[in-house]
């Protein structure tokens, strides 16, 4: 409590401080407004804004829900073949060596100008964490305990959904929070490269007429989508690893 009472008045300061240099300073005004212009404009143009910022959460949504669920097939694909994860787990480090930024225009050539390829691009660059971290769950489950499960002769849907993922839970949900935010900045740069409507074009569109106000409200917009992205994979997390965070809490 104490924590977001700090953080609370740490934003309230920020606010007043913007505010006092953008009304008493140009160059300030030029490049990131102020509060009060920002709010003015957000309320001219909500329309547009509520439109984009749709767009966007809808992209980096679907991506992430795309990258999840092919994941989770990798996974269990890794969990039916242990061998397969020494195989694919160097060839996915490797593709991360190209610049993701550049397959923006590929997927629009693929794809087209509309969401699909904005999803695409939101969905390879919030893959990554997620698959990297079940990894290193995987990994650090006790040799032990394969062996128990052999010597049972559990089968596979047991051992996954009682065994496995319970204890790569920890890791699974830190690679999700990572790829929460992730994907709205694939959305975003994808978004970069063409697109009809979204917080990206926005952007893209502030910094070539320089202005501040679309931007620094383009701005705020996806990182409220990122924080809500990233508070529904906490609270999936709080639902379903209870039992982690209160051994967290008793250590």
């Amino acid at each position: 409590m104490k924590n977001k009472i700090t953080y609370i008045i740490i934003l309230i300061v920020l606010i007043i401080v913007w505010q006092y240099f953008g009304s008493n300073n140009q160059t300030v005004r030029l490049f990131i407004s102020s509060p009060s212009l920002i709010v003015d404009y957000f309320s001219e143009n909500r329309i547009e804004l509520i439109e984009a910022t749709y767009t966007t959460l809808l992209e980096a949504l679907t991506g992430l829900l795309i990258a999840t669920c092919f994941s989770f097939l990798m996974m269990i694909l890794c969990f039916a073949k242990p061998k397969f994860m020494d195989f694919i787990l160097p060839v996915m480090v490797t593709s991360q060596v190209i610049p993701v930024i550049v397959l923006a225009p590929f997927f629009i050539i693929l794809f087209g100008i509309g969401l699909c390829s904005k999803i695409a691009m939101a969905a390879i660059i919030s893959f990554f964490p997620v698959f990297v971290n079940f990894a290193q769950g995987y990994k650090a489950i006790s040799r032990n305990i394969h062996e128990l499960m052999s010597i049972y002769e559990a089968p596979l849907s047991f051992r996954i959904k009682n065994v496995y993922f319970p204890l790569a839970m920890p890791s699974i949900m830190a690679g999700l929070k990572v790829s929460a935010t992730l994907a709205v900045i694939g959305a975003i740069v994808a978004e970069f490269t063409g697109a009809e409507t979204g917080l990206g074009k926005n952007l893209f569109i502030s910094a070539i007429r320089l202005e501040p106000d679309l931007m620094m409200s383009s701005l705020i917009l996806s990182t409220i989508i990122g924080l809500g992205l990233f508070g529904i994979v906490k609270a999936i997390e709080n639902k379903l690893g209870k039992w982690y965070q209160d051994e967290k809490g008793l250590r």
